[in-house]
């Protein structure tokens, strides 16, 4: 006779199969730059040689293709570069692995002295990835409905790291 789910009790590796969902969950945000949209205008492109020619033939373009690069300057400073997605999505996966040895080296520990101290780390790791998580709702245009499920099961895995005998 089966028995109903909500009278199961946790499996005892439950903490292990919450981390490894919460690791490929992750792994596929970062593949998506945390939501992050790309900024997609089409730019006009001019090389130098074409310019110097305009501004020969009409000297008063020389200003608009200074205002112009003076435009383009100032939108740059306001897109996201690659390199702060990357350096978040590095914090982001090195926690994830960190946490996954922990989680692992605790159960092959063989005493309990070196199961709880892998264990505190493990928690240290969940600890850091909400931090990191919410630097990155602070910091990027994402839309924090969509990273508030990733944090929940962050909780999650803290209150089944808790729980672990």
């Amino acid at each position: 006779m089966s028995v109903l789910k909500i009278n199961r009790s946790l499996s005892e590796l439950e903490y292990y199969h919450n981390a490894t969902v919460l690791y490929n969950d992750m792994v596929k945000l970062l593949l998506r730059n945390f939501g992050v949209k790309a900024n997609k205008k089409k730019e006009l492109v001019i090389s130098a040689i074409e310019k110097a020619a305009v501004v020969t033939a009409f000297p008063y373009m020389e200003t608009a293709f200074l205002r112009m690069e003076q435009l383009e300057a100032a939108a740059t400073l306001r897109e996201y570069s690659g390199w702060l997605i990357n350096h978040y999505r590095d914090q982001v996966i090195r926690q994830l692995e960190e946490l996954m040895d922990n989680i692992s080296d605790a159960y092959t520990a063989e005493t309990s002295k070196a199961k709880e101290s892998h264990k505190k780390k493990a928690l240290d790791n969940c600890e850091k990835l909400i931090q990191v998580m919410q630097r990155i709702m602070a910091v990027l245009p994402v839309d924090v409905n969509k990273l508030i499920p990733y944090v929940d099961r962050i909780d999650q895995e803290i209150s089944y790291l808790n729980n672990w005998e």
